[in-house]
């Protein structure tokens, strides 16, 4: 038994039939295969560069809104100390204005009580006199 180590020109077809199968399935299968995953890797990596870039942008914008708010309330709170010292002044003055208005309007009616109660006194007295006059006459029964 001898082994025969020629090899078959049935070999050589099976070569160029493979060889061209590759070809064809290279170029119609491998090829756009490869072709659509690099285009999604590269689209994938573009959406991830946009996302980076839109969340950067957007955490710069967080910021320059948190520090225009925490700006925002340190003139507000600003100016409700000053609205607030403002108003306490002006309190006190219209406070002060009206205690002095009623110090005045007080002593004008206790002056105005005081000559009052002068006069009454008078006219009590004038009244009296005239009363006991009167009586004196009547118990009398004549002028005094």
């Amino acid at each position: 038994m001898q082994i025969n180590l020629t090899p078959d020109p049935s070999l050589l077809a099976i070569m160029v039939i493979f060889i061209l199968t590759y070809l064809v399935v290279r170029r119609f299968f491998l090829m756009p295969v490869s072709r659509v995953m690099e285009e999604r890797e590269h689209e994938t990596r573009s959406a991830e560069e946009l996302y980076a870039q839109a969340l950067g942008r957007f955490n710069e914008a967080t910021a320059q809104t948190e520090a225009q708010l925490h700006a925002a309330r340190r003139a507000a709170a600003q100016l409700r100390e000053k609205n607030r010292a403002e108003a306490a002044a002006h309190r006190a003055s219209v406070v002060a204005a009206t205690q002095e208005e009623a110090r005045r309007v007080v002593g004008e009616a206790e002056a105005k009580l005081e000559s009052d109660v002068a006069q009454a006194r008078e006219r009590i007295v004038r009244d009296s006199e005239t009363l006991a006059r009167l009586a004196a006459e009547r118990i009398l029964g004549r002028a005094v």
